[in-house]
């Protein structure tokens, strides 16, 4: 058994090499198994903040100066904003031979009071691939966060289509999109 197990990745690396001469994405049953990635560097992170705004229709001119309250020239607003952070990053990436997988995404990173916030979300769809990508077809799944002072929160993905730039090489699969670049090794 371990025999044929181990002609079986042969079998899947030399398929991988001639796709990635030949320019072609593999089908997803080649891409089929467990892939994980870990990192740690800057990303772009939501961030709310409170900002001072003009107060639209109060008066003329632009000046944010004056009292708070009714009749003021500025009010207080909520915004979320991206902001580059610190951040540490998990995945694991689980494609079954007939296109389905698993998407386990874990960020943690830094938050305002020395806070630290814990992200995890699970995306679950199907892959094919489109010339030299893989779409991602997200059905569904999961996500939820914490922070180490205590707060929490939790809510379902949304479906949603997305579209990656794939290199296949060997053992490690890498996917691009805009400034985001991951490099996965088959586990």
């Amino acid at each position: 058994m371990l025999h044929i197990t181990g002609f079986m990745l042969a079998a899947t690396a030399a398929a991988a090499s001639v796709f990635a001469l030949s320019g072609r994405s593999p089908e997803p049953a080649t891409l089929a198994g467990n892939w994980s990635q870990s990192s740690r560097g800057k990303e772009l992170v939501l961030v709310p903040r409170i900002k001072l705004q003009p107060n639209v229709g109060v008066g003329t001119g632009t000046s944010l100066g004056g009292t708070v309250g009714y009749g003021s020239m500025t009010r207080t607003a909520v915004v979320t904003e991206p902001v580059p952070m610190e951040v540490t990053r998990s995945m694991t990436l689980a494609i079954a031979p007939d296109g389905r997988f698993e998407w386990t995404i874990t960020r943690g990173h830094g938050e305002d009071g020395g806070c630290m916030r814990t992200s995890s979300q699970i995306k679950q769809g199907n892959v094919r691939s489109e010339g030299r990508d893989l779409v991602f077809a997200v059905t569904g799944g999961t996500e939820n966060w914490r922070s180490s002072c205590g707060k929490q929160g939790s809510g379902k993905v949304a479906a949603a289509s997305e579209r990656y730039g794939m290199t296949l090489e060997g053992r490690t699969l890498q996917l691009v999109s805009g400034p985001s670049r991951w490099t996965f090794s088959r586990r």
